[in-house]
């Protein structure tokens, strides 16, 4: 008995000690990869005493100037191996680079990464080898593949070998820990000696061009054996040349059809008739202007799915894998995914708050549905058809080589910029052909896909209008994967298999094509939370109360999420989604407790803290803390990211950092001015997050709006923030549970509250310092319980003058229920919090927030579904 306790509590012991160095080391990974070059490194270092010390430039870095040295600081060392920074930040002149094959594109600074990604440079050699020739293999299930973690970019021979590839923060703290521990594994046989994140210049080449330009001579005959080696790669050149050639025939064959309304890019012929001239630029636009991504990151970030008429199983489950491909291809927190029903394509406003639609359903479309959405490509929009009947006017025939069947076949893909990828794909047996049908408005086509065997068309750009839109048409099931019920017998599902990786590419390109963000993360892992006081006889008093309730295992059962209570200096178990271990004490590193401290002027609310590094949602971990704590704690769950996060009505609210999401719980006696309007509190909490910018000094003027019910705007144009209440009566008080999620520092994917301010500093040539969530989270709070207590002491009459000054609505014309619904204007909020309406004949409607939303654009209060 003894030794199995010895043996469990080593065990332990030495769980903690792992646990606790994955969280530093991911922690300074946070901290300083994009703005330093943090750098991860093996070998014995030249210096041992010093943790400063400046250090020559690496073979790919520029050389800084006489008179600035590359400084380097450890971070962490063990054995052989350290973390370090380096200061500049490293630059890596690309223009001696080449491009991957199969990558997205060419790196140039028009393709730089986006914001949150890191460029990692790595320096690789051949390791030692043993005596019979082979290095030593690390267990495939201990390995960490690179490939895993992050996007081959651009390589560089020689020794050491140059390897850039793109990643985001947390990828590159996996690798870093990979790295450390030496379980990092890159292909054939390399390892890496350092890796390092850097900014770039230059331009990376193609690498048939880099070919061309080092290894062919003016008026050279390349008739003889084109198979070259560079860099160690052994080049198989005539195919890909010839790629291009036929790309360049088909696109004439598709150009040169009986209407002049279709035509390539390359195309310099006459064109029949000249309205198309009048009506297009004699350029086809192949990336978005400026201008055009401007106005697509003012859309709100939603993809609609549409997968036919019919309301069926089999429809579902095309929306399930379609949704599980755009989530896998997509920058995380980036876009929420719904289903657009049948019945909703003509009944619902869904086009102007759309960004992308996909279709994906082998179905003839109604002629209604088919104009709806040629007007909402026309109109500016996006759409990715997987195999559809949309074809922009563009009749499809069968594969000659097919005839009309499915199956698995090779196809070319060949991107606006990069080298062309070949793939195995499952294919519709269809194909586009040049004849046009009867179609309004001017279109301009480019082949982007072909299949192999006879080089027939079936992916094409379409740019449509004269508002920018553009759709990717395609007659193959890239939105398939190999593990899908259509896909039979084991040579289709290997052949699938294998060019998967491909496909994820090309799926990526298009998506990119149409102007969405793309990006290659890993799944965020849930961590422990932490029990933070702001007084200590506070901190005394809880955790008594809480120790009265626990187990024998510590945990606090009996709500949604379980918590495991353990001391701040011990180390937690993993987090799951139903059990939460907690730290009582402690320090968290990723929120600034004097921060929060210093901000919070309250007397009960926000002062016990439960706060998460990686957590679903704050909304289910205080349900049953609530109900264990006196009825003066002022409890409130706070997140560093969520991700599940919570909307209202079963909505999803991205959660990405910088977001300041919480749930504060409040108590409200039911015999009280707020406990009979209980309505109420969402608009308490909607204006305290507003006024905890526009009533600080210097911030009056920061355009943060008010939209019934529950929404935090920007002007009238932009959501940045909600507010969602979910609430139970206990005893003679109302449980509150307040959520709310708004934008404090994260640009993508809409707007956040720091953008308003550095644009208040252009416009007004002021230096306002920008805000952290903790500062604004702290803020927030303060006024809810300054705004609760005015409230219960003098009824709703002042808090409406405070609420109508920041709200959007005052007398505005609506329309209920429909656009040919009857008109109204809005007064105001009545007694019980609820909308309130006039009607042109006098009579006034009184409109609950619950299932029920408010339409911007066309002025509509409708059932929210």
């Amino acid at each position: 008995m003894l030794l199995t306790v010895c043996y469990a509590y080593l065990t332990f012991t030495a769980a903690s000690r792992v646990a606790r160095r994955k969280m530093k080391i991911l922690n300074l990974v946070r901290q300083y990869a994009l703005a330093s070059g943090l750098s991860f490194k093996s070998g014995k270092p030249e210096y041992l005493c010093h943790l400063t010390q400046e250090i020559s430039a690496s073979v790919f870095w520029e050389e800084t100037s006489a008179s600035k040295k590359y400084t380097e600081v450890v971070l962490w060392r063990e054995d052989d191996n350290r973390m370090t920074i380096i200061q500049p930040k490293p630059k890596v002149d690309l223009d001696e680079w080449t491009s991957f094959i199969g990558s997205a594109r060419p790196l140039t600074p028009t393709t730089r990464v986006r914001s949150g990604q890191v460029l990692l440079l790595l320096e690789a050699t051949l390791p030692a080898r043993e005596d019979d020739g082979k290095g030593e293999e690390l267990p495939l299930s201990q390995s960490v593949p690179l490939t895993r973690l992050s996007e081959p970019l651009a390589w560089r021979s020689g020794d050491p070998y140059g390897l850039l590839v793109s990643t985001d923060v947390e990828g590159l703290g996996e690798l870093g820990l990979a790295f450390m521990d030496s379980r990092l594994k890159l292909d054939d046989g390399m390892e890496a000696v350092q890796m390092i994140s850097v900014d770039t210049s230059g331009n990376s080449q193609d690498l048939l061009s880099l070919y061309s330009r080092k290894l062919k001579s003016p008026g050279q005959n390349n008739s003889g054996d084109n198979n070259k080696e560079l860099g160690g790669l052994r080049l198989d050149l005539p195919n890909r040349q010839q790629l291009r050639e036929e790309s360049t025939e088909v696109e004439g064959q598709l150009s040169c059809g009986d209407t002049p309304k279709v035509r390539s890019v390359q195309n310099s012929g006459q064109v029949d008739d000249g309205s198309l001239q009048d009506t297009m630029s004699a350029e086809f636009d192949e990336r978005d202007s400026p201008e055009m991504l401007t106005k697509l990151q003012a859309k709100p970030p939603n993809i609609l799915v549409y997968t036919g008429s019919k309301d069926s199983q089999t429809e579902r489950n095309k929306f399930e894998q379609v949704r599980e491909f755009l989530q896998q291809c997509l920058g995380p927190d980036h876009y929420i995914i719904y289903r657009l029903k049948h019945d909703q394509v003509l009944s619902h406003p869904w086009a102007e708050n759309t960004i992308l639609l996909v279709a994906a359903t082998q179905e003839q479309f109604e002629d209604s549905v088919n104009q709806k959405f040629e007007k909402f490509v026309e109109d500016g929009g996006r759409l990715l058809s997987f195999c559809s009947h949309f074809n922009m006017g563009l009749d499809v025939q069968p594969l000659p080589f097919l005839s009309g069947e499915v199956g698995v076949h090779s196809m070319v893909y060949r991107p606006l910029e990069g080298a062309a990828t070949e793939l195995k794909v499952y294919v519709t047996g269809r194909c586009y052909t040049p004849r046009l049908k009867a179609h309004q408005g001017s279109t301009a086509f480019k082949v982007i896909g072909t299949m192999k065997s006879g080089n027939q068309p079936v992916i094409l750009h379409a740019y449509a209008g004269y508002k920018g839109g553009r759709a990717i048409l395609s007659q193959v099931h890239l939105e398939m994967s190999p593990t899908e019920d259509d896909v039979k017998g084991t040579e289709m599902f290997t052949q699938l298999k294998k060019s998967n990786p491909q496909r994820y590419q090309v799926l990526q390109d298009l998506l990119t094509t149409l102007g969405m963000t793309c990006s290659q993360g890993t799944q965020t892992a849930l961590t422990p939370a932490q029990l933070l006081v702001t007084e200590d006889a506070l901190q005394d008093t809880v955790v008594q109360a809480i120790s009265s309730h626990l187990d024998e295992n510590n945990a606090l059962r009996g709500g949604k999420v379980s918590l495991l209570f353990v001391d701040g200096d011990t180390e937690a178990n993993a987090a799951t989604p139903e059990e939460l271990p907690v730290l009582v004490g402690g320090a968290a590193e990723s929120f600034n407790w004097q921060v929060y401290q210093e901000n919070l002027q309250t007397g009960t609310l926000g002062k016990v803290v439960l706060y998460t590094e990686v957590i679903p949602t704050t909304m289910t971990v205080l349900d049953r803390l609530s109900s264990c704590v006196p009825e003066d704690t002022g409890l409130i769950a706070i997140a560093h990211r969520q991700t599940s996060g919570q909307g209202r009505g079963g909505n999803v609210w991205l959660s990405p950092l910088g977001c300041a999401m919480f749930t504060l719980h409040v108590r409200i006696p039911l015999q009280s001015e707020l406990g009979h309007r209980l309505p109420f509190i969402q608009h308490i909490m909607s204006l305290a997050v507003v006024d905890s910018v526009r009533t600080l000094p210097g911030y009056q003027d920061i355009d943060l709006r008010l939209k019934w019910p529950n929404d935090i705007y920007y002007g009238d144009s932009m959501k940045l923030g909600g507010v969602i209440v979910n609430s139970s009566i206990v005893g003679n008080n109302c449980s509150a549970f307040i959520g709310c999620g708004f934008n404090v520092s994260n640009s993508n994917p809409t707007i956040c509250i720091n953008d308003l301010v550095k644009q208040h500093n252009k416009l007004h040539n002021t230096s306002l310092p920008e805000f952290t969530t903790e500062e604004l989270i702290a803020h927030a709070v303060t006024i809810t319980e300054e705004i609760i207590q005015e409230f219960q002491e003098n009824g709703s009459d002042s808090f409406l003058q405070r609420y109508y000054s920041r709200w959007l609505h005052s007398e505005q014309k609506v329309h209920l229920s429909s656009e040919e619904g009857p008109e109204a204007t809005i007064l105001g909020l009545d007694d019980s919090g609820f909308l309130s309406v006039v009607k042109n004949g006098g009579e006034i409607v009184s409109v609950q927030p619950d299932g029920n939303t408010f339409d911007m654009l066309r002025n509509l209060i409708t059932i929210k579904s």
